[in-house]
């Protein structure tokens, strides 16, 4: 028995941020964290699972590229955990061919998109359709990707329970309930950050005094902001989503030694960002950044033109890209040019000598 499932997915940019887990290999987060998902039609991973048949050893092929990967390999052992008493054929080798619209190394959360995505195909494969079985899928080889199984506005629960049943997260606004907000993401740095964000979170809890000072405010800005997704209250959002995002980075750089993700020209972008809004005597846009140089500016459709403008005369700039709100995971036909590769791939395990080339 040979099953083939297929599913893509796009990232989340987190307004309030979890910076800090309680459990690494589950993935449970010291706190509640709130994200927009952003549109799959302008990012997207796309993931293609293969389960049985022929296959005698597991194996990724990642952007065209063969694993192994310890990050999949981890998840995986933790999904056949979870699933495999139920689903036995979990349990068997799988191919997992998964690909990027988009820079790997941007700083554009493809670990979420790309675990999602996997969660999706999972779930396809077996028939699942309980949306928090799959967040809690995908949150097992990602936290933030248990974000990106919904479209639209989502919330992930941190949970209290040792086993991370209650830890999952769920949709608080589809996108048709704000439709007009974008993400306007500025490349400064493509390169791999010299901190992981694991070791980085690891270095913050135990060092940082302004970490639990962080955490005792918390749960109120993910409130505010929960609050004004649901009003379209866009200058609430701009305001915790910047003041999150300052103090999350403040914890990094009170911890020792110090972790600094952002760099000259994200402080350019805060800067203009602030003079931007300053100008218009409102709230206008909200810079966000996750752990590295990479600014996320969420304003409504209608700024965002101005602000690409603005934020291209910032010398360091290297690429800016532009994405909508979107609907969420997918379950798509399996792309003919994968299904060729899955068929080149079975015929020769071993992988030697063949160029794989996009998938």
């Amino acid at each position: 028995m040979q099953i083939m499932s297929s599913a893509a997915a796009a990232p989340n940019i987190a307004l309030v941020k979890y910076w800090g887990k309680r459990d690494d290999l589950r993935k449970l987060p010291i706190n509640d964290s709130v994200s927009i998902t952003l549109d799959e039609r302008e990012l997207c991973s796309t993931t293609t699972l293969v389960l049985g048949g022929k296959i005698k050893h597991d194996i990724f092929i990642l952007n065209g590229k063969r694993g192994p990967d310890a990050h999949i390999s981890e998840a995986l052992m933790l999904i056949r955990k979870r699933l495999g008493k139920k689903y036995p054929l979990i349990r068997k080798p799988v191919l997992l061919i998964s690909q990027n619209n988009f820079p790997t190394a941007a700083g554009i959360a493809s670990s979420a998109s790309g675990f999602a995505a996997l969660a999706q195909a999972v779930a396809g494969a077996f028939g699942i359709v309980d949306k928090r079985e799959i967040s809690i899928l995908a949150r097992l080889g990602s936290g933030s990707a248990s974000r990106s199984v919904f479209g639209g506005y989502a919330r992930w629960r941190m949970g209290k329970r040792a086993d991370g049943e209650d830890s999952f997260a769920v949709q608080i606004s589809p996108r048709a309930h704000w439709p007009e907000l974008v993400d306007v993401i500025v490349i400064s740095d493509v390169e791999k950050k010299k901190v992981s964000s694991k070791a980085g979170m690891e270095r913050t809890l135990k060092t940082s005094e302004l970490c639990h000072c962080r955490q005792e405010h918390i749960g109120e800005a993910v409130e505010d902001v929960t609050r004004a997704i649901r009003k379209k209250d866009f200058e609430a959002l701009a305001f915790s989503t910047m003041r999150d995002s300052n103090a999350m980075h403040a914890t990094m750089l009170d911890s020792w030694p110090p972790i600094i993700y952002m760099n000259d020209v994200s402080r350019e972008v805060v800067a203009a960002i602030h003079a931007y809004n300053e100008r218009a005597g409102s709230l206008r846009a909200a810079y966000t950044f996750d752990a590295g140089p990479n600014a996320h500016i969420i304003t409504k459709r209608k700024e965002a033109g101005k602000i690409v403008r603005l934020l291209q005369k910032i010398k360091g700039v290297k690429k800016i890209i532009v994405s909508g709100v979107g609907d969420g995971p997918k379950q798509i036909k399996t792309p003919k040019k994968t299904e060729l590769l899955v068929e080149r791939i079975l015929g020769k395990q071993d992988l030697g000598d063949m160029i794989l080339g996009d998938c």
